[in-house]
């Protein structure tokens, strides 16, 4: 089984996020995502999206300022933890990597993302949620 992380890093008035414009797996080629890739073996989910950040953007968001929100799980397949960071540096996000790094209003993200981000983003900015412990979604 393979774990992963994906995070959405937002301004500090929540009016931007940065996004990445994949290149691979071939079924995200093109679709925009958020930071994020495989968790290293002995490395913790946390760990892993701090990393992720920095190699991809170039910006440094110390763990304590992510928050996992969500946990998504294919049981045959991955585990992916979903965070959120809100800090200012968002703004300061540049491709440090093959993928290209873009940063978005929140009110005007593109359409062709990955399908679910239509959906986690607003979960993620909706301040009326509790992500005292992550919601966790099972796909079959």
């Amino acid at each position: 089984m393979l774990n992963y992380v994906t995070g959405f890093l937002f301004s500090e008035d929540l009016t931007h996020v940065v996004l990445l414009e994949k290149q691979s797996p071939t079924w995200q080629k093109g679709l925009f995502n958020g930071v994020g890739g495989k968790i290293e073996k002995g490395e913790t989910s946390i760990k892993a999206m701090s990393r992720e950040c920095k190699e991809e953007t170039g910006v440094t968001i110390p763990e304590s300022k992510w928050k996992c929100f969500a946990h998504l799980t294919n049981p045959k397949y991955f585990e992916l933890d979903l965070y959120f960071a809100i800090s200012d540096l968002a703004l300061t996000a540049k491709t440090m990597e093959k993928e290209k790094i873009h940063i978005f209003k929140t009110n005007d993200i593109p359409q062709n993302i990955i399908p679910n981000l239509q959906w986690l983003i607003p979960m993620a900015l909706d301040e009326n949620l509790d992500f005292t412990n992550p919601v966790v979604f099972i796909e079959n």
